[in-house]
């Protein structure tokens, strides 16, 4: 989590005062940037979220994940460590004269820093942390910058022909062994102490907006005489930590290259870039763009992405698109903000263009103008199919033909789970049924804790639920159990590892040769134009919820009013809400299965 968006905004609709961005404009739309620095446009006020609005309560989440982390590498730390959060107070000009005499005093660690301005280079920043790397020739400190955020920033190395693909993408291939992750602990966490974990990756693909605010920060650190020579950058993110391992900062050679870009120039058609190149051209659009702006000359047009829905500036950028934009129509396998403009650009900005267009005369000239996208042809191709599936109404196609096998056993068993906005898993919901019995339509099973789970409460609540699953399956009989997509069997192999409990080791085994993914089945079968999630396809096979705004990301709002409620009243009316929309979502994994075998 970045803390830049607390920084002060800078006075930059004045003429006379340089155009300064923070790191967070480098990663985010850049028709922000142009809202902010053209005097003409305000930003619609924003209420305040109630506490129990779901992105209110997954920003409280990253505070504290946040918090929690740098508590745990503050006194972890063998090292001088330097907190300056509370310094904010004061303001950033304050923070950043204190970062500077700590860098200077060569401290191995600045919790809550702000950088010196870089004017020169238009640029303001405030990492999370920044870690002292190896000293220059002549003894002056270096320093590395650290983000906490939200997410999981680690994925399992590929193997087989994956890894092989994945290789031509690729720069951290140790010369034995396959791939390799630099990381330190938080006793020790400058790079100068490297250690390397086998058989895990950085997802770069999914998070090269991270490595976009690092390198700024690292430009930052340059600008003041802090750079290092190797410009590693480090995460912590939310990947869970088996049972015994240490928690640690996973690192980044910021100027290795790491990110496929196209190149018609050289064979294949693609080369790697450095994670800086990328940011640097990024970064130099959005001065630009910012420049422009207030000199009245907006270069950009709105596209949609998902920062609009939290935007102050959507109202403005919504009343200038048109109503059959393909961004704004095409919302899953969505096109990013340059292949939306390079489609504009050729005259096929529209679903109905799109729909139109010759996509062997139109895609030549489309890959000139992207570049940097990775897949860009399948992703035109498919994106050009769901303009012509809406504009003929169809929601979905199936794409084979005959009966669709399910697998069938004598006990079947839905599973869904419910998480809350901190991520752990508070419902275990469990739909079984006998077919083989006539035993009527089944019953739902749930193991659910309403209230604030720690480590050891979550695991706990996950051993009760599969100690009772582990007593279904030794009955006897044949299990089966049912779920849509693989989230269930990953915070199942997340819990295992962290825990290390041999009941949960038990399930995550089970689930390799006892779960279904019904979403694979699917996959398998239909393309859907809005994607194939399990509420699309339920109500396609004609299931309804009942209640009025079902959704994963809602039901972390009625978990919070179950434990935090204002009455006992409404803390049971919000448990009650829970676990009528868990049994919901079990009910639809039934329907769909269900539908399925129907087929012909």
């Amino acid at each position: 989590m970045t803390v830049d968006a607390a920084l002060p905004p800078a006075p930059v609709r004045t003429a006379d005062r340089p155009v300064l961005l923070d790191a967070w404009a480098a990663r985010s739309c850049p028709v922000k940037t142009q809202h902010r620095f053209d005097p003409r446009d305000t930003p619609r006020p924003v209420r305040p979220a109630a506490a129990d609005d779901p992105l209110a309560l997954r920003a409280e989440a990253a505070r504290r994940h946040e918090a929690v982390v740098l508590e745990q590498l503050i006194d972890r730390c063998r090292g001088r460590v330097v907190d300056l959060r509370l310094l904010a107070a004061d303001g950033a000009d304050v923070q950043a004269a204190a970062t500077r005499r700590a860098l200077l005093d060569g401290v191995d660690a600045v919790v809550g820093g702000v950088l010196p301005l870089d004017v020169d280079g238009h640029r303001s920043g405030a990492p999370d942390l920044l870690v002292r790397g190896a000293d220059t020739a002549d003894g002056r400190p270096t320093y590395h910058p650290v983000l906490v955020v939200w997410h999981k920033v680690l994925a399992p190395a590929p193997t087989g022909r994956a890894a092989a693909a994945e290789a031509q993408d690729r720069a951290d291939t140790a010369s034995e062994g396959g791939p390799t992750l630099p990381w330190t602990t938080f006793g020790q966490p400058s790079p100068v102490h490297l250690r390397r974990r086998p058989g895990l990756v950085l997802r770069l693909r999914s998070e090269e907006r991270d490595l976009r605010q690092l390198a700024h920060h690292h430009r930052l650190l340059q600008a003041a005489g802090f750079g290092a020579a190797t410009p590693w950058g480090g995460l912590v993110g939310t990947d869970p930590v088996a049972d015994g391992d240490e928690v640690g900062l996973t690192w980044c050679d910021l100027g290795e290259p790491l990110l496929r870009t196209f190149d018609p120039a050289v064979e294949g058609g693609y080369r790697l870039e450095t994670a800086l190149e990328r940011y640097d051209g990024a970064f130099a659009r959005r001065v630009a763009v910012a420049e422009a702006a207030r000199r009245g000359e907006p270069l950009l047009e709105p596209v949609v992405v998902r920062e609009c829905a939290s935007c102050p500036w959507w109202e403005g950028c919504r009343s200038r698109l048109d109503d059959d934009d393909v961004s704004l129509r095409i919302d899953r396998g969505a096109l990013d903000r340059t292949e939306v403009e390079a489609l504009r650009d050729l005259g096929a900005g529209t679903v109905h263009a799109l729909a139109a267009a010759d996509l062997d005369v139109l895609l030549p000239r489309y890959l000139e103008r992207v570049p940097r996208r990775s897949h860009a042809e399948s992703r035109l191709r498919t994106a050009a199919r769901r303009a012509r599936l809406l504009e003929g109404g169809v929601p979905f196609v199936r794409e084979t033909s005959g009966p669709i096998a399910v697998r069938g056993a004598e006990v079947e068993v839905d599973l869904d789970i419910e998480s809350s906005a901190e991520g752990r898993v508070y419902l275990w919901g469990f739909w079984v049924e006998r077919p083989d019995r006539g035993e009527g339509p089944g019953t739902y099973v749930a193991f659910a804790g309403f209230r604030d789970l720690d480590d050891d409460a979550e695991t706990a609540l996950a051993v009760e639920a599969f100690t009772w699953l582990r007593g279904l399956v030794e009955e006897g009989a044949s299990v089966a159990v049912y779920h849509y997509s693989s989230y269930e069997p990953n915070q199942i192999d997340a819990l295992a590892r962290r825990s290390g409990h041999p009941v949960l080791a038990w399930a995550s085994a089970y689930a390799r040769e006892g779960f279904v993914d019904l979403f694979e089945v699917v996959k398998e079968h239909w393309f859907g134009v809005s994607g194939l999630g399990l509420k699309l396809v339920a109500a396609h096979a004609g299931f309804a919820w009942r209640d009025d705004d079902p959704g994963g990301l809602n039901s972390q709002g009625w978990f919070a009013d179950a434990v935090h409620g204002p009455s006992p009243e409404a803390r049971a009316s919000a448990e009650a809400r829970v676990l009528a929309y868990n049994e919901d979502d079990v009910l639809a994994t039934r329907h769909v299965r269900a539908w399925l075998r129907e087929q012909t």
